[in-house]
């Protein structure tokens, strides 16, 4: 009986590198989707701020935001928030409130199908319309699940 509570207690220990690393490259990954995420829509309000907008940029962009809006569902692992000991921004508010994340993601990834359509029509006012309400989607879920940066 013994030997089994050792041999238990052997894998835990010896587990614990491993699911630490695995948390630790979750977490990395998810930050660059998102980072990526950023990045495509600041061009695209780089471009709004022009005259006459690139619409190849944009929707090249938006592809990326509604790539973005789809694979957000898997980036949020259990495992893989503070509770991992590894540095995160995201909050555990995402594990402990389930049904309230996914329905942030699911308001962003409305909102990010909404926005390519409108980027798809090519009409620059509603375009920038569309940017501030995918933008409040952003702010909205930062400001519930996202710990400011230090």
């Amino acid at each position: 009986m013994m030997k089994t509570y050792v041999l238990a207690a052997m894998l835990v220990v010896s587990s614990a590198p491993v699911l630490a690393q695995a948390a630790a490259n979750q977490i990395a990954v998810r930050h660059k989707a998102y980072e990526g995420m950023g990045d495509a829509f600041k061009k695209i309000q780089d471009e709004l701020r022009n005259s006459s907008p690139n619409q190849a940029v944009m929707q090249a962009n938006v592809k990326t935001i509604e790539d973005m809006s789809r694979r957000q569902y898997g980036l949020f692992p259990a495992g893989s928030g503070p509770s991992s000991g590894i540095k995160t921004l995201a909050k555990a508010d995402i594990w402990a409130q389930p049904v309230k994340f996914k329905a942030a993601q699911d308001k962003f990834a409305a909102e990010a199908a909404s926005f390519a359509r409108l980027i798809a029509g090519g009409d620059s006012g509603k375009i920038r319309d569309g940017a501030k309400a995918l933008g409040g989607t952003c702010k909205g879920c930062h400001t519930d699940f996202r710990a400011e940066k230090k």
